[in-house]
C-alpha cells in the first residue's frame, strides 16, 4: 500500500510541476474506459520512464524494428520509444478521448509526425501484420487477450515478432496459444510489476 501511495505522489508530482504547465498529460491515471465496459479494458496507467528506458535498452535494433503499443492510452510509451531507433512507433487505443490527449501531447513535443496514434479497437485492428514488436501493459481483460493472441499469431507465421508484456497477467494464455521463447525478465521497481519480453510462434513450430 505504502509503494502504491507513494508512487501517486511522486506521479501527481510529474504532472503538476512538469506537464500540466506545458499543456501535457502522460501521467494522470484514467480508469474511464474500465468503468464504462464493465472490466472487459483496463484503461490508462503510466508506466515509470525509467523502467520503459529499461526495457528498450534491451532491443537489438537492426533498424528494421517497427514498435505497436497495444492500448497506447496517453502514448508514454510511445514517447520513450521515440528515443530510440525504431523504424515506426505506433500504438492503438479504443478510447478516443484518449488517443486526443496522446495527439496533443505527441503536438505540444514536436513529435507528431514521429508517431502514429489510431482510434480502434485491438479485436478489429487490421494492420498487426505492419509491425514485429509489440509492447502490452496489462490492457484488457482476458477475453480480449485471447482475440489479440489470434492476431498476433496470424503476424508471426510470416515473421519473428517480439512482445514486451508488462504486468502479465494472462501469460498463461500466451503459453497456452503459440510457442513462447523469453528473451528478458525484467522488474518495475515502482509499481512492482514484471515485464517479460519473448517470441511468438505458432503451436506447431515447437
Amino acid at each position: 500500500m505504502w509503494r502504491k501511495w507513494k508512487r501517486y505522489f511522486k506521479f501527481y508530482m510529474q504532472y503538476l510541476l512538469m506537464e500540466k504547465p506545458k499543456g501535457l498529460d502522460f501521467t494522470m491515471r484514467d480508469t474511464s474506459m474500465m468503468e464504462r465496459s464493465k472490466g472487459l479494458y483496463h484503461g490508462y496507467s503510466k508506466t515509470a520512464e525509467t523502467h520503459l528506458r529499461e526495457i528498450f535498452n534491451t532491443v537489438r535494433y537492426t533498424g528494421e524494428e517497427k514498435l505497436l503499443d497495444i492500448g497506447c492510452g496517453k502514448g508514454v510509451v510511445l514517447k520513450v520509444a521515440a528515443e530510440y531507433p525504431f523504424a515506426e512507433v505506433a500504438g492503438i487505443e479504443i478510447d478516443e478521448r484518449l488517443v486526443k490527449i496522446a495527439a496533443n501531447n505527441f503536438r505540444i513535443l514536436g513529435m507528431a509526425e514521429r508517431i502514429h496514434c489510431q482510434n480502434v479497437n485491438a479485436t478489429e485492428f487490421d494492420g498487426y501484420g505492419d509491425y514485429n514488436v509489440f509492447f502490452l501493459f496489462n490492457p484488457f481483460s482476458d477475453l480480449v487477450v485471447e482475440k489479440v493472441i489470434e492476431k498476433l499469431l496470424a503476424v508471426s507465421e510470416k515473421t519473428v515478432i517480439t512482445v514486451i508484456y508488462h504486468n502479465p497477467l494472462y501469460m498463461n494464455i500466451f503459453r497456452q496459444k503459440s510457442k513462447v521463447t523469453e528473451l528478458e525478465k525484467l522488474y518495475d521497481k515502482t509499481k512492482g510489476y514484471d515485464t517479460c519480453i519473448f517470441t511468438m510462434q505458432p503451436k506447431e513450430c515447437e
